[in-house]
């Protein structure tokens, strides 16, 4: 099994795969004949998260669009606290132990 900030260093990964896929969406927006990609998560076997890229047949949906820039936001910031959580909970155990 992975550590805490191994799992968690693989989401902040995917999140910003996740982020750069939307900008490239909103960035392409107005293109003529640009169909969206979405990218997709998917668990690994001893823990985190790998993301894949697939070109979708739709075109650009604003709307669509925010809630992910939003969502991969959130996500992004719920990681950094656990990374941040994990630290304080081993430097409280070296206090302990000292």
């Amino acid at each position: 099994m992975n550590s805490v900030n191994d799992i968690s260093n693989s989401a902040l990964t995917a999140y910003g795969i996740r982020q750069a896929v939307t900008a490239h969406n909103v960035a392409n927006l107005n293109t003529d004949d640009f169909k969206a990609s979405t990218a997709i998560n998917k668990e690994k076997q001893n823990g985190g998260v790998s993301t894949s890229v697939l070109k979708n047949s739709d075109s650009v949906d604003i709307s669509r669009e925010a809630v992910n820039m939003i969502s991969n936001s959130s996500g992004y910031k719920a990681n950094v606290k656990t990374m941040k959580a994990a630290a304080e909970m081993s430097k409280e155990l070296l206090n302990i132990k000292a």
